[in-house]
């Protein structure tokens, strides 16, 4: 399926997401109330937490977050980098980046940097220790090449880290006949595709990949170690 034409089974609709501008008036508008969606779907602080850990983050090293949004994990990256460490947020929104710098000057995390601006415009110097996408993959028009970019962005031994939902499969035959109804609230609220199959993307990388699962098979923590 195209990343800037989605089928809907009837007919085909350009897909929003693959338009940086849409994405980024959408969480402007709903970046003072984005913790209320995340309490509204229930997501578990537990799968936050094993996110970071997943991380493997030592003194020092140098971490990317993909899409930080308003930084519900920033004290939890930056402290065990360190005072030689430094952690870099990119977001597309500038709600959802105010909203970050508020935590980073309530909790005076001076090792953190924020950009405003595309993922696939950063070209880091030097390469990260670690990546994490945290509930931003499937906010993205083109998942893959966003995936294929940060890879690069990631030194041999390095990690990415990708924390996001999916419709359990159990529940997609029930979900099926209500897909366009999901797919307009999502829209309209925290952008996530319902139609994306995000494990797969992140297996073309072709890293090896350990997945756990949060909430049945609804929330997932995936953690691929780059070799080389």
């Amino acid at each position: 399926m195209s990343s800037l034409i989605r089928t809907t089974g009837k007919e085909a609709r350009p897909n929003p997401r693959a338009d940086p501008r849409w994405v980024a008036a959408r969480f402007d508008r709903i970046a003072r109330s984005y913790g209320l969606f995340e309490r509204l779907f229930m997501v578990p602080g537990q799968c936050r937490k094993r996110a970071v850990e997943r991380l493997g983050i030592r003194e020092g090293h140098r971490i990317l977050d993909v899409g930080i949004g308003h930084g519900p994990q920033l004290l939890a990256i930056s402290t065990p980098a360190g005072d030689q460490g430094r952690v870099v947020g990119v977001d597309l929104s500038t709600g959802m980046l105010d909203r970050a710098r508020d935590r980073i000057r309530e909790h005076d995390l001076w090792n953190v940097e924020l950009r405003h601006m595309n993922i696939l415009d950063h070209h880091p110097i030097e390469p990260y220790d670690a990546v994490l996408l945290s509930f931003a993959l499937s906010s993205f028009g083109e998942p893959a090449r966003v995936l294929d970019h940060v890879w690069r962005c990631i030194r041999p031994g390095g990690r990415l880290v990708v924390l996001d939902a999916q419709i359990p499969p159990t529940l997609k035959w029930i979900t099926r006949p209500l897909m366009p109804a999901i797919r307009w609230f999502l829209e309209r609220t925290v952008l996530g595709d319902p139609d994306m199959r995000p494990l797969e993307h992140l297996a073309d990388l072709g890293g090896h990949m350990e997945v756990e699962w949060f909430r049945g098979r609804t929330y997932f923590v995936a953690c691929i170690g780059k070799l080389r």
